[in-house]
């Protein structure tokens, strides 16, 4: 089925995000928006937390078949990379304390951030944030960004910027060597976060791979992330092109890796490219059977009848 943005409908989608990270809608409206979308098997893949999984299944009752995910973030080879951690239990505490560490260090970060903020003479606190964008949640950096302009009032420094588009003022004031520029946080090397997941008893696919990879060879890393454990590839995706899906499709083939199909679904407003979930630029002829090779492939892998 096409959409109306010229996107193809997938029954499967293994990449929603809800407002225990970076999402707009709470998991019950995104239950909603996936069973009226006419979705059968979906995944709740929120950065670094399990928070929504069971809020989401419950909401879903018998409409959806829930797999129980994150979304963890990682570094490699000196760039930010997401690994898509299936069949994840809510019950396995040593998961569970590993992502709260990295969601705590990004917390942390954005404390701190808000404080050079402050130290530049916007009247912004914490408590300004905690209001409008919760007190343990990490949210899209736009948020924050638009609040700070949303706080500047008047100040001549920031007129110009755009709250609902900040890109222009991430890049006048938050890149390297500019006044709100910070480190980036701690997080793990993704070959690490792919040991978490399998240690986990769940299955490591890897996000986006294309804006990841870029440039390099694409066979050979991903050759290497196979070694490492990895099961799997997001292949349809709003990140792809439909080219690069094809290119990512053919390398799954000869590095015997699982293809994966995720739309990236946030809620309309926080990536308006990723519209609806379902809705991909491509998708698998058979998505169902994917979703059962890549459970049978990881769970094999990981000793589990």
């Amino acid at each position: 089925m096409t959409g109306s943005t010229g996107r193809v409908r997938c029954e499967v989608d293994l990449h929603l995000h809800t407002a225990a990270s970076d999402g707009d809608e709470t998991p019950e409206e995104l239950a909603r928006r996936c069973v009226a979308a006419g979705l059968r098997v979906v995944a709740v893949t929120d950065h670094d937390s399990l928070g929504s999984v069971a809020a989401f299944t419950r909401a879903a009752g018998s409409a959806l078949t829930v797999v129980p995910a994150c979304e963890v973030s990682t570094r490699w080879r000196g760039a930010e990379a997401h690994c898509l951690g299936y069949w994840i239990s809510e019950q396995d505490t040593t998961f569970a304390a590993r992502i709260r560490r990295i969601h705590d260090g990004e917390l942390a970060w954005w404390r701190e951030w808000i404080g050079s903020v402050a130290r530049l003479g916007v009247p912004l606190d914490w408590t300004d944030v905690v209001e409008r964008i919760g007190g343990d949640r990490v949210a899209s950096p736009g948020d924050y960004l638009g609040l700070v302009l949303a706080k500047a009032g008047d100040d001549e420094r920031f007129r110009g910027y755009s709250a609902a588009d900040t890109s222009e003022f991430a890049a006048d004031w938050c890149a390297p060597g500019r006044p709100l520029h910070r480190p980036e946080p701690w997080a793990p090397d993704l070959v690490e976060a792919i040991g978490w997941i399998t240690d986990a008893g769940g299955v490591a696919v890897l996000a986006h791979p294309a804006r990841l990879l870029g440039d390099a060879d694409w066979e050979h890393e991903l050759r290497t992330l196979s070694r490492e454990g990895l099961c799997g590839v997001e292949v349809w995706t709003t990140w792809h092109t439909a080219q690069e899906s094809a290119r990512l499709a053919e390398l799954c083939d000869v590095l015997d890796l699982v293809p994966t199909v995720g739309s990236d679904y946030h809620g309309v407003r926080v990536k308006p490219w990723a519209t609806e979930p379902g809705l991909v630029p491509a998708a698998p002829e058979h998505p169902e059977a994917i979703v059962a090779a890549l459970h049978e492939r990881g769970f094999a892998r990981n000793g589990v009848q």
